[in-house]
């Protein structure tokens, strides 16, 4: 399995607003820090489901954040097959700041 960073695992992270985020996850104190953050978005047509992602602040420089805990209103392990169309919608790679970004993290280890 694609793990950026040791630690970090893929979690849903269901928000205060109703979103429900995936991304690679870490526990943080008063939080969580989650990298390639992706919007689940879930479309209901003729008793069929369909599961869409989409880039969580695409308008952002970083592509990881910081989520506080009165932010949340839970975490949860995807299903597999769900973590398997995440992976692939990243690409299984880093991008943008998230090469440096890895390294320093990587580093503190």
């Amino acid at each position: 399995m694609y793990e950026p960073i040791k630690g970090y695992k893929v979690k849903c992270i269901r928000l205060n607003t109703g979103e429900v985020i995936m991304g690679f996850v870490k526990p943080e104190k008063n939080g969580f820090t989650i990298i390639e953050p992706q919007i689940i978005l879930t479309v209901a047509d003729n008793n069929q489901m369909e599961v869409n992602f989409a880039p969580w602040i695409p308008y952002a420089r970083d592509f990881h954040f910081k989520v506080l805990d009165q932010q949340i209103q839970t975490v949860f392990d995807p299903n597999p097959t769900l973590a398997q169309n995440f992976k692939s919608v990243t690409g299984n790679q880093p991008r943008g700041d998230l090469v440096e970004f890895i390294k320093e993290e990587n580093k503190e280890e």
